[in-house]
């Protein structure tokens, strides 16, 4: 039977590339930042919109004129197969009243926020990171307000940040929990309806507002969010059966990043590894892990590790005596692992062999190790003795030495933007390693605030200046309480949303 003939997608046919034919959408799309228009044998409708006041009049060239209204409109300029321009007219009565802040935040997105995000496709295609495209803006209008508004609080969180919360931003603030406000309310309806209560709508929804409130630093209760979307996965029949839904993987892998992350700064005693399915989450990792994108660019054999370790501590920390050398083995054979882990061979097997993406596979390996040894010596599971000492606090001068790198060599790579949970793991040896690497940390803490619009840098400063004002140590000393230290600033559902 003959092969069926591939066809180039509208997008590249129209700059006249080469398609590679990727599905749900082309790699040269994802790696220009372009939402693939698909292979459709009809030529999708190619929309830009042009914000209020930068609208330039224009008539057709068949010479009929456009619809005159009195009122104030969008327009939208679609370009036909002739690549003749036409012109849409949205009337401003027909929108939602929520639709003038999107459209300020659509164009804030793509303009402050989408250019700094693009940097990091040095280290490879990654298909988080794309413009919001006029198509996906017009579906989303339709969409409940706590997944619409999530980019209106996002973005001007963002600002807010970017601003280092001076008193011009005040009414920024008052606009953010006036939407946000709006996000809970719609939320609260659809948990209260019995046919939407555990649709993949309220999931996303729960993880938008859990990063909203983590990015303006008012996540005191983000374990709630995280239940709650636990909650609704299991309702769905766990992790592996929700992702059979088109485009929620990311959304599935979001979660279970923030779970894992948020386990590494929670104390032992209290950690939500111990509700999770393990068997379906190191099957979701082996099988959807794929290059690490889901997970900040953490390759995906170390983040298991992070996984395993978090595991430990659980049961460290309620284990009786037979149960201790069954946990130090395994601590020890995560260690191993750790250092086994080849950067070269990973970043090459993800076609991401340069530099940078080796450094930063580098970085993560050496976090882990100090994570391991750190985290399961404060709960007695690895010895405190001289030499494995001496090996936590050289590992912390290779790490430092890597964020070094990282921040003077490959500023313009985007690698520091991946770099909140090293710098935090290299800020709980600092309590031992002088003045030096705890500048390095703060500085580098203060910078990243400031570089992608979260509060979350500045939280972890002040867990660790507590941490070293008080003169304790041990990992459990320090996370006391559960915080989360994430620098994603939404849920990535570009896939959803093309197929909903």
């Amino acid at each position: 039977m003959p092969e069926p003939q591939k066809r180039h997608c509208w997008e590249c046919l129209r700059r006249r590339l080469v398609c590679d034919n990727g599905h749900p959408g082309c790699s040269r799309c994802a790696v220009s930042g372009i939402d693939c228009p698909g292979y459709d044998a009809k030529q999708p409708m190619r929309l830009r919109w042009l914000a209020p006041g930068r609208v330039k009049s224009r008539q057709r060239k068949n010479g009929v004129n456009r619809q005159k209204t009195g009122k104030a409109s969008t327009e939208i300029f679609q370009k036909d197969s002739s690549d003749e321009e036409r012109v849409v007219v949205v009337p401003r009565t027909k929108i939602k009243p929520q639709i003038d802040p999107l459209l300020d935040a659509y164009e804030y997105f793509n303009v402050q926020i989408f250019p700094n995000l693009y940097q990091k496709l040095r280290l490879g295609s990654n298909a988080n990171i794309y413009k919001i495209q006029p198509r996906m803006l017009q579906s989303g209008i339709q969409y409940p307000d706590h997944l619409r508004l999530g980019l209106v609080c996002m973005t001007l969180s963002h600002r807010m940040n970017r601003m280092g919360h001076d008193p011009d931003s005040k009414p920024l603030e008052r606009s953010l929990y006036h939407y946000r406000g709006i996000m809970i309310r719609s939320l609260n309806d659809q948990l209260n309806s019995l046919n939407k209560h555990n649709s993949n709508a309220t999931l996303i929804g729960t993880l938008i507002l859990l990063l909203a409130d983590a990015q303006q630093g008012i996540a005191q209760h983000w374990r709630y969010h995280l239940e709650g979307a636990r909650r609704i996965i299991m309702l769905q029949g766990g992790m592996y059966q929700s992702n059979l839904s088109p485009g929620v993987l990311p959304i599935i892998l979001c979660f279970i990043y923030h779970t894992v992350i948020g386990d590494t700064s929670s104390p032992a005693t209290d950690m939500l590894v111990e509700k999770l399915p393990l068997e379906e989450l190191y099957l979701m990792l082996e099988q959807y892990g794929g290059n690490g994108y889901g997970f900040q660019m953490c390759p995906t054999p170390l983040f298991i590790e992070i996984v395993k370790i978090n595991h430990i501590r659980a049961r460290a920390s309620r284990a009786g005596p037979i149960e201790e050398d069954d946990l130090r083995r395994e601590a020890w054979e995560a260690l191993c692992r750790i250092y086994a882990f080849s950067s070269e061979e990973w970043s090459e097997a993800n076609d991401r062999f340069t530099d940078a993406s080796i450094l930063l596979s580098k970085i993560y390996q050496s976090a882990v190790a100090l994570y391991c040894i750190s985290s399961c010596q404060s709960l007695g599971i690895l010895p405190p003795d001289h030499l494995l000492n001496n090996n936590c606090s050289m590992e912390a001068g290779i790490l430092h030495g890597l964020l070094y790198e990282a921040a003077t060599q490959h500023e313009s790579t985007g690698i520091l933007g991946y770099s909140l949970w090293p710098l935090m793991v290299l800020g709980v040896e600092a309590r031992d390693g002088g003045s030096d690497p705890r500048a390095f940390v703060i500085g580098n803490l203060k910078d990243l605030s400031v570089s992608t619009g979260t509060y979350c840098p500045l939280a972890a400063k002040e867990v660790l200046e507590s941490l070293w004002a008080s003169g304790e140590t041990g990992w459990d000393v320090c996370f006391d309480k559960p915080y989360l230290f994430t620098s994603v600033l939404t849920v990535n559902r570009g896939q959803w949303t093309n197929h909903n």
